[in-house]
């Protein structure tokens, strides 16, 4: 196999909105998601939140999509992994070590386990999304691909799919109900990500003006029963917010 995967992606309307109205770029939302897909989350570990909810998403595509796990028939790489998934149990099982030090060891085994893997298997280093642009692939996401059935431009489109700034605001307007995996790792990387980089004085105050709209808007639609109603009214806000932004940015 190349070294690349070149599979096209579709940015849903939600998703490019969302990016916007936070100050993200595309590749490096996808990037984030995939640093933090973890072997170890999936095998039972302890791990930080944003890998649990990362990993969770591989998994929940495969459920969407029917992923078919293929058998591995290797001997080699069977050993191989069945050694280290061994070590990471253990290590999980391990009852004097914090779980900050585990998820230190185990990022350490994860390297090992990817350099005795590398001669053996022809993982794509890469995934081209467009001429210019490409992102890199994680031996955990890459192995966690593997294991749950699903390819990586299937994981990477049910990501984007779900991300929906319209949508979450309206569910969770009255009182909160849910939120799925994709948009608690979208919300942490706001946070990590997008917040400090609003340093251009015009999209401040786009910002800002928006920002307090939002919250009268708020005030308005929790008299609107109706979710799919309220979700409507959400997107066409956060659309004109995403439009005054790209027309800046021109």
């Amino acid at each position: 196999m190349d070294s690349k995967e070149r599979v096209r992606l579709t940015y849903t309307e939600d998703f490019k909105v969302a990016c916007t109205v936070n100050n993200l770029k595309h590749e490096e939302v996808l990037q984030y998601f995939i640093n933090r897909v973890s072997f170890y989350a999936f095998n039972g570990g302890e791990m930080e939140a944003v890998s649990l909810w990362a990993t969770s998403i591989v998994v929940d595509c495969k459920t969407e999509v029917q992923g078919e796990v293929k058998a591995v028939t290797d001997r080699k790489v069977k050993r191989v992994s069945l050694k280290y998934i061994l070590m990471l149990s253990d290590l999980n099982d391990n009852a004097y070590l914090s779980t900050v030090d585990k998820m230190k060891e185990s990022f350490l085994l994860m390297k090992e386990w990817e350099t005795e893997m590398s001669p053996l298997v022809d993982y794509p280093t890469s995934f081209q999304i467009d001429e210019y642009r490409s992102l890199s692939l994680t031996f955990d996401f890459n192995l966690l691909c593997r294991m749950n059935g699903v390819a990586t431009n299937q994981v990477l489109q049910y990501f984007m799919n779900h991300i929906s700034l319209a949508y979450e605001r309206a569910l969770n307007l009255i009182e909160f109900v849910e939120t799925n995996s994709c948009m608690s790792l979208f919300g942490m990387m706001r946070l990590s990500l997008g917040d400090h980089k609003n340093t251009i004085p015009v999209h401040q105050e786009i910002h800002k003006w928006y920002g307090d709209r939002l919250l009268l808007l708020d005030d308005r639609l929790k008299k609107e029963e109706n979710l799919e109603k309220r979700t409507v009214v959400y997107r066409a806000f956060y659309k004109e917010w995403y439009n005054s932004l790209r027309k800046n940015i021109n």
